[in-house]
């Protein structure tokens, strides 16, 4: 039977619960809120939500318009907007969601395209990092999002045991190699054996609770270089990268802490911030929470780096103008102004909210300073986590974004779960996963959906993505 239960995350990527806000709430002036005009703005609820709250005032004073928050929780966001959008609600002026979504909405006509109203506010794409460009906010040359959250997996790991002469003698006597931060994904699993002494130490940790698991098999599986689907859209997953990559991260529970599979976003933030994990892949804001004295154990003792081989590049964040707002001009202006240089400066490298940089200009030591406009780490870990990110776009591995992604990525987070829990071998869950995906393939018009995945890859091998 063809599984398509949308199952949202379990946990919130990042995200909190919140009420919606009101402009008064934004902080924005009720002298000047008379004359701006409303624009309401669907977001997941929590610190995500900051960016705008911090730019309620300027946005009323330089582009007319109050910011009022609709919060939708994490947890059944995708579900709720296909609710409302179906019904063509005007609830919504701006959308802010993973860029997976964007396919379907596009497909289901739920955006305006924003191109005619450029010439309101130059949204400066030039500067976009090229990954980021066409690949998520286009289709067929058009655009339909501008960013304002760039998201890719990296490591973090303990450079004070890393760099200890002893380690590094007992690493290279066990192995015969010099310990360094791993280059392949045979070199970690040795990194996370030889570091791995319970219970004061784990070798590594990762996101193994439904909902987001599927993402760490996926960077694995990048790098071992296994593709989405081939041209006629059979399954990727069911090859042999395919079940080596999910027998890696099962292989990889034997080095981390017993409640594994209870690890979400915010459990491995904690257990790298508390010390008491030696090497972990996450997304790239865990730095910024490193070096920050109020949430973290190892400031100063821990380095940044690409993933292993690849570096896969899961959700991320976009602004759209829903086709059903009765105010696209004012929304288009909110979404183009939030996301400017000098605008998205003050928050891609703020501790507090969790977006992450996606222009070239970003790329810089140092820019890395909160929305006040300090430093958040030292200027050699911010050059160190500066070029982690910039090395790990070099070859990163965009999130599917073509019609039915949110329902593929789903069944596959529930099948790599069902590994990491024991109920399924590798082979057999990838095998019944790739079942499900041809299903939802069918359903979707094999041909429809074929000619999105080509446009999509072709998107970003045009910009010097290997694939």
């Amino acid at each position: 039977m063809n599984k398509t239960v949308l199952h949202a995350p379990a946990i919130g990527r990042r995200g909190l619960m919140g009420a919606g806000l009101s402009a008064l709430a934004l902080g924005a002036d009720p002298r000047r809120a008379a004359a701006a005009s409303r624009v309401n703005i669907e977001c997941d609820a929590g610190q995500n939500e900051l960016p705008f709250r911090w730019n309620a005032a300027a946005l009323e004073t330089k582009e007319g318009v109050t910011p009022n928050l609709v919060s939708l929780p994490f947890v059944g966001q995708y579900e709720k907007l296909v609710t409302d959008l179906t019904a063509r609600s005007s609830a919504y002026d701006v959308l802010v969601f993973p860029p997976y979504f964007l396919g379907d909405f596009q497909a289901l006509g739920f955006l305006r395209e924003l191109d005619p109203y450029f010439s309101l506010l130059d949204p400066r794409l030039a500067d976009y990092l090229p990954v980021y460009r066409d690949p998520v906010i286009k289709r067929a040359g058009k655009t339909y999002a501008l960013m304002f959250d760039g998201d890719l997996l990296q490591l973090s790991y303990r450079t004070d045991l890393f760099n200890d002469p002893k380690e590094k003698a007992a690493f290279k006597q066990k192995y015969g190699q010099d310990l360094a931060v791993p280059a392949t994904w045979a070199d970690f699993m040795k990194v996370a054996e030889f570091f791995h002494r319970p219970p004061h130490l784990y070798g590594t940790a990762f996101y193994a609770a439904r909902g987001f698991c599927y993402a760490w098999f996926v960077n694995i599986f990048a790098g071992l270089g296994g593709h989405w689907f081939d041209a006629k859209m059979n399954p990727g997953i069911k090859s042999a990268a395919g079940y080596k990559a999910l027998s890696l991260l099962v292989e990889m529970k034997k080095y981390a802490p017993p409640n594994i599979l209870q690890i979400d976003y915010p459990t491995l933030n904690q257990v790298f911030l508390d010390g008491s994990t030696a090497i972990v892949v996450q997304w790239d804001d865990l730095p910024l929470k490193c070096e920050n004295p109020k949430m973290s154990k190892v400031v100063g003792k821990s380095g940044f780096a690409p993933c292993p081989q690849r570096s896969y590049m899961p959700y991320s964040r976009v602004m759209a103008v829903s086709a059903f707002s009765k105010n696209p001009k004012d929304a288009y202006k909110l979404a183009a102004y939030m996301q400017l240089p000098e605008v998205g400066i003050t928050y891609v490298y703020d501790p507090e909210c969790g977006e992450d940089p996606y222009r070239e200009s970003y790329l810089k030591p140092s820019a890395v300073k909160n929305h006040l406009g300090q430093p958040t780490m030292s200027p050699a870990a911010a050059a160190n986590y500066v070029d982690a990110i910039r090395g790990g776009l070099k070859a990163g591995y965009p999130e599917l974004s073509i019609p039915g992604a949110p329902r593929y990525i789903d069944i596959l987070d529930l099948y790599v779960n069902q590994a990491l829990a024991g109920s399924l071998s590798p082979k057999a869950a990838l095998d019944a996963c790739a079942g499900e995906w041809a299903g939802i393939t069918e359903a979707e018009g094999p041909e429809r959906v074929g000619k999105a995945y080509a446009d999509w890859v072709a998107s970003f091998r045009k910009v010097g993505l290997a694939y």
